[in-house]
């Protein structure tokens, strides 16, 4: 069990560094406008999410979001306010409605300046279109690490291995103590 429980820990210590705690951030848009439309720089790395949520309770509102960087252009599914449900309010009864829609940014080249567009239609006609922007940051936490390892000493993680070999493979070869 010994042997077990020293393995792990240096598999975890010889392991790579993982990357910042993904986060969502979220966006609404309502009758008023979309709060924020401009995501503050900072906020957002690769491999985040957005939730841009329809709350326009405006009658026969839809929303379309439409996102881009370097002639990259995505686009939402139309959103609506509300998405009818079943009698039991645990089910939609169209498949296709929705309210929201989570776009996350890619864990690598995602980096850069997103522009957002939210186009807001009532009865399928285009009546406003509201302009935003997020700059994703790159996420290079895990490529820092490697190359400080790298340069500090390359074997490092190579020694620590064959020690962990060594101990499981030799585990009675430790110096005698004398008793006084």
């Amino acid at each position: 069990m010994r042997k077990l429980i020293i393995l792990i820990v240096l598999l975890i210590l010889t392991a790579p560094a993982s990357a910042h705690e993904l986060k969502v951030y979220t966006v609404m848009v309502n009758s008023e406008g979309v709060y924020p439309a401009n995501i503050p720089n900072g906020s957002m790395k690769e491999g985040d999410s957005v939730w841009f949520w329809m709350k326009d309770s405006t009658e026969n509102a839809t929303l379309i979001v439409e996102l881009e960087r370097d002639g990259l252009m995505l686009q939402s599914p139309v959103l609506q306010y509300a998405c009818e449900l079943n009698e039991n309010g645990t089910e939609k009864l169209d498949d296709s409605c929705e309210n929201r829609f989570d776009f996350t940014f890619d864990q690598r080249n995602a980096a850069g300046l997103w522009n957002i567009s939210f186009m807001k239609y009532v009865n399928q006609t285009l009546i406003e279109t509201t302009s935003g922007s997020v700059l994703v940051q790159e996420d290079i936490h895990d490529e820092h690490l490697d190359n400080l390892v790298k340069k500090s000493n390359p074997t490092i993680p190579s020694i620590i291995i064959l020690i962990a070999l060594m101990i499981i493979l030799f585990p009675n070869q430790r110096p005698e103590v004398e008793d006084e």
